[in-house]
């Protein structure tokens, strides 16, 4: 009877886990007390936080009084450092596990992992793809035009440059 062998295009972790070799003891236990904190932060904040800062949340770091967040964009880090106090209040009040928290960082990790694969196809599949230029089919998101809106009516006392603002924002 022939051994079973694992897929070859599995990833790494996944011929280790074949082979029967683990993560060391340690490691296991930080990732799985992570991923506890990670889903009952987003629990508790999924009132306060936008969806797309939630989505891309990961809680890398906890002490009994510092919580380390992994974000995605200096945007989301951004936004979270801002209403920091806000959040503590929030995860202090309704959570055991940060009943005594005091800090909140937040550091900015941008995931590729997910994204290797399908660049690397892209890149064989179209070498030749003519480069995408500043002003071409970038659309504005909601948040931005209304910031351009506010700006136009209420910062700028110049005619002209509120004209070219409301322009931008209504192509």
């Amino acid at each position: 009877m022939s051994k079973k062998q694992p897929n070859r295009l599995a990833k790494l972790i996944d011929h280790q886990a074949f082979a029967g070799s683990a993560l060391p003891q340690t490691l296991a236990d930080n990732m799985r007390l992570y991923l506890q904190a990670t889903t009952e932060v987003k629990e508790l904040l999924v009132d306060c936080l936008p969806e797309e800062i939630l989505n891309n949340c990961w809680v890398v770091g906890l002490t009994s009084e510092q919580l380390i967040l992994s974000v995605g964009s200096m945007t989301a880090a951004n936004h979270i450092r801002y209403l920091q106090s806000a959040y503590l209040q929030v995860l202090t009040e309704q959570s055991i596990t940060f009943k005594q928290l005091k800090q909140i960082r937040v550091v900015v990790a941008k995931n590729t992992a997910h994204n290797d694969y399908s660049k690397s196809s892209q890149a064989s599949s179209a070498p030749l793809s003519k480069p995408l230029k500043a002003h071409e089919n970038q659309t504005l998101s909601q948040n931005t035009k209304r910031t351009i809106s506010q700006a136009a009516e209420h910062v700028t006392n110049d005619e002209n440059l509120k004209k070219a603002l409301l322009r931008l924002i209504n192509p």
